[in-house]
Order: structure tokens, then C-alpha cells, then sequence
């Protein structure tokens, strides 16, 4: 049931990060660090996880360092568990150097992309100390994508 979870966000950014390539960015999806141990059926393989990944994406964009984690819901908010504790310290140390840090998420049942940033999603937790943040929330205060290309969101304009 949970296999492909976060597998078409990844793909729509992954879409765009392509469609990108040309103009003033470098992004790129981050491997996991496993290692192969074994060939089974085919192209199927087993593998052990060497270290936690961090975050999904890394790069630059206009000469700023980005670093940023890709999430899905079908919920009416977001729940912050869904990123691992290194993943959202992670993000608030690279915030903490410069970086522009932030989660991606996509609303399954509105069919929408919003950018939160890490500082904001930080703040929330400490003032209303709780782990989810309402999608209202999200819609009135953090940026919403929009499609400019079949599959492809306006990354660039929202950083």
C-alpha cells in the first residue's frame, strides 16, 4: 500500500529539474547509500542501508545553496513525522549556514505543490507545539507551485 508514496512528487520534480538543466540552477536527486549484496529475479537486488540519507535534493539556484526534501500527503495537513529527526535537523543546520532549506509537499486530494520553508515549519512546531500544520495553515502562509508545463513546477520563481 505505502510502496510508491512520495513517488509522483518525486517524479514531477524530477520532471522539472530536467526541464531546468539550461538555465541558472544545478540540482540533483541524492542516491541512497546502499550497498548491493545480491542480484535476485533479474533487475531485482538485495541491499543493506550503509547511513541515513539526508535529504532528497541539493544544488544551486541564482548562486544560493538549496537543499530540500520532497514529501506527500493525502491528508488534510501536514504531519512533520513524516520527515525523519535528521532529515529536519539536517535542514535547520543547513538553514543555519545559508542554505535555502525547505520541504516540498504535495496535497494529494487538492492536487497541489506548496514550498515550506524549514524556518517556518520550525516556528510552527514551537508556537503551536504540535507535529501537524493544517493545510489552511499552508495555503494562507507558504508558497504555492503552479504548473507552467505539463509535469513541471515553477521551482525556480518560488526559491
Amino acid at each position: 500500500m505505502y510502496a510508491n508514496r512520495g513517488m509522483y512528487v518525486e517524479e514531477i520534480i524530477n520532471r522539472t529539474i530536467s526541464y531546468l538543466q539550461n538555465q541558472n540552477c544545478i540540482i540533483e536527486k541524492r542516491n541512497i547509500p546502499i550497498k548491493i549484496i545480491k542480484k535476485v529475479n533479474g533487475n531485482k537486488v538485495l541491499g543493506i542501508l550503509l547511513d541515513k540519507s539526508t535529504v532528497d535534493y541539493c544544488g544551486f539556484v541564482n548562486n544560493q545553496h538549496i537543499e530540500f526534501e520532497a514529501k506527500q500527503t493525502n491528508q488534510a495537513n501536514f504531519n512533520v513525522k513524516l520527515l525523519q529527526p535528521h532529515q529536519y535537523e539536517f535542514l535547520l543546520k543547513a538553514k543555519s549556514i545559508g542554505a535555502v532549506a525547505f520541504v516540498i509537499v504535495h496535497f494529494t486530494m487538492y492536487d497541489e505543490f506548496y514550498l515550506l520553508p524549514i524556518e517556518w515549519i520550525n516556528q510552527c512546531l514551537l508556537t503551536r507545539h504540535k507535529q501537524t500544520i493544517a493545510y489552511d495553515s499552508i495555503k494562507q502562509q507558504c508558497h504555492l507551485f503552479s504548473i507552467i508545463y505539463p509535469g513541471i513546477l515553477n521551482l525556480i520563481e518560488k526559491i
